[in-house]
Formats: C-alpha cells, structure tokens, sequence
C-alpha cells in the first residue's frame, strides 16, 4: 500500500511484502504495477517513490518492472545502506517495460 497521502509536491511512497510462501511467482510486480496505476490515477500524484535495501535483490527487479528507476543511494539509520526509486507521471520507457 501507500505510507500515506500524497506530500505537497505530489509525491507517495510505497511499500508491499509478499510472504514467503507466494515468493517468485510474479504477485510482487502485479501488486507495485497496480498501485502505481492506482496512484497515477489521482492528479495530484506526480511521484511515486519506493525504498530497497542497498543490496541487488529481487525488489529491484519488481520496481524496475513497474518502472521505477534507482536514483540515490543512502543510509538510514534503523535500516543502513538503502536505495530509493522512483519514477515520474508521464514517464514513457516505464511504459515500455510493460510487456
């Protein structure tokens, strides 16, 4: 789902998990392509944003499928090194990866 409302700039987060169980079978991309649909549905959406852990793994993948792109690299810290992606209403290569 969304951390909340969109912020003054037009900006969400989002954030999913899937069980362990369900893992590897494509509900992860359906759901973040979902929700991006969902959240650019709304006109006040510019932004959708997303966190990963700073490491290559599958939720990677997912937002690159949904087309979110990695654009900054940093630490928190409760989580350490984390990577945050985003991408943009109107962003035509998201579309592209759609397939």
């Amino acid at each position: 789902g969304f951390k909340g409302a969109p912020d003054a700039g037009g900006m969400v987060e989002l954030g999913y998990e899937i069980a362990p169980a369900h893992r590897g079978r494509g509900f992860a991309t359906e759901i973040v392509r979902g929700l991006v649909d969902f959240a650019f549905a709304d006109p006040a959406v510019q932004v959708v944003q997303a966190h990963t852990l700073g490491e290559v793994n599958a939720s990677n993948r997912v937002l690159e499928k949904a087309g979110l792109r990695f654009v900054a690299e940093f630490e928190d810290p409760e989580a350490g090194r984390v990577w945050s992606w985003r991408r943009q209403r109107g962003d035509e290569r998201a579309r592209a990866d759609r397939g």
